[in-house]
Parts: C-alpha cells; structure tokens; sequence
C-alpha cells in the first residue's frame, strides 16, 4: 500500500466504522501519483439498514475540505490533505438482489447495464468486514451461471446493432454531433459485449483500453481498427468510420 493511500485511509476509515450501518468497506485506487489528473481513491461503503444523512456525514468528516454530494445522495467527494477522495454508498440488499437475479433462470430477471459494479466488489481492497458477507459474495461472482453471461451478451449486441445502425445514419447525413455520440455508444456497447464474451466484468473507464487488449477473445485485427476509431485528428472520414465499425461487428458476431 503507498503512502498516500495509507494515511488516507487513516483518516477515512475510522469514521466510516462509527457508522452501524456499514458492514464492509473496500478501496480502490485511481490514476497514477498525486499530480495525475486523474487520480483519486474510491471508497466503496457497503451498508444494511441507513447510514447517516448528508449532514451529519459532513459533520463526521469535519477534517476534509471542498465536501459535495450527489443529488441521490449516494456519493460524497471531498480532499483531504489535497486528495482527491469518493466515498460511494452501496446496499447490500440491492446488491444482493442484482446476484439473484444473475443466478435466476427467470426471463423478468435483471440484464446489467455493465458489470462494473462486481467489478469493484472483487478487486476492492478490504478495509473493513464485520460479516462474512464479502467472502460469501466473492465467492458466489465466481460461479455465475452461463446463462447470465448470455443474458448480457444478448442484451449488449442488440445495443450494439442499434448504435451502429444510428451511426450508419449519421455518418451518410452529415450529423457531426449525433455521430459522436453513436460511436461513443458503439465503443460502450462493444467494450460492454466484449468483456461478457470473456465472461469477465467490466473495468473503470479509465481502465478500458489497456483491459480491451488483453481480452483473450477479440475480434481479428481489433486492435488495429481500434485505433482508427478512435483517431479523431487523421484523415479517416465519417463513413470510413463506420465501415470499420461495421467490419468490427461482424467480427464479433463470428466469435459467439
């Protein structure tokens, strides 16, 4: 564990276990040193029953500076000593129920959005377990059923055909602004599709390219293509876009 992360954890933590409510807490850590952009750490509070309301989180935290929090209420972001630090709130009954409905053969059962959620529950650092509540959930994350990783692979390719179709239309309209945001949406869907055809769970953002790289099954000559997608300054026009698109598509249909 760095420095940084240590002594942050110093002052967080003890306050988060004077909360009654939380049972687990797990911590992640973004970026590179303090000076990256986009570092921060990330605390994941997992809780039963009510932890306490905004006001009395800012009162407990009174040591931090710069404290914000969502309009749901469910993330506090705030410094300390010049860190930046994201407290995220998590119910374990809600998380309970996302895993039942993964194991469920039921077709009313819950498709993911994303996976990242589980993500955060298996590589978090423990900080603090009062039950035997994560291991047991580790533990079931390991064994989800095929049948979950079809439901998501169902659910993402058919987001997928739609970004691209939507993109195919801008691109031949000229809609520069409704463009970017299908292919933005083509790169989620198709990260999202990729990482259930792995059966893995789906990294940060920040963490998606390298993530996509080491995927054992990708579709051929992904990489290159890749990059041409995301190269927004060469001379890769609109439609060519959307024919590697269209070429990375096919691709993935070919791998199921």
């Amino acid at each position: 564990m760095d420095a940084i992360l240590s002594i942050t954890n110093e002052r967080v933590v003890p306050v988060l276990e004077q909360w009654g409510a939380v049972d687990t807490v797990l911590v992640l850590r973004f970026g590179g040193d303090r000076y990256d952009p986009s570092f921060f750490i990330s605390y994941d509070v997992c809780f039963r029953d009510d932890i306490p309301q905004v006001d009395q989180r800012e009162k407990d935290l009174s040591f931090v500076v710069s404290f914000e929090t969502t309009l749901d209420g469910q993330k506090d972001r705030f410094l300390v000593d010049d860190v930046p630090v994201r407290l995220e709130y998590k119910s374990i009954p809600e998380i309970d129920g996302f895993i039942a409905d993964a194991f469920s053969h039921e077709r009313t059962a819950t498709v993911m959005h994303d996976t990242y959620g589980f993500f955060r529950i298996v590589h978090g650092q423990e900080l603090l377990v009062r039950s035997e509540w994560l291991q047991k959930t580790r533990e079931e994350l390991k064994k989800l059923p095929d049948h979950f990783w079809d439901r998501q692979v169902w659910f993402h390719r058919a987001r997928m055909d739609h970004s691209l179709a939507d993109l195919s239309s801008a691109a031949f309209a000229g809609e520069e602004l409704f463009f970017q945001l299908s292919l933005a949406a083509f790169l989620q869907n198709l990260s999202s599709l990729l990482f259930a055809i792995n059966r893995q769970f789906e990294p940060s953002g920040r963490s998606l390219r390298p993530a996509l790289q080491d995927l054992a099954v990708q579709p051929e000559e992904f990489g290159t293509r890749l990059e041409y997608l995301l190269n927004s300054d060469g001379p890769v026009n609109r439609k060519r876009k959307r024919e590697i698109a269209q070429l990375i598509a096919r691709s993935v249909l070919r791998l199921q």
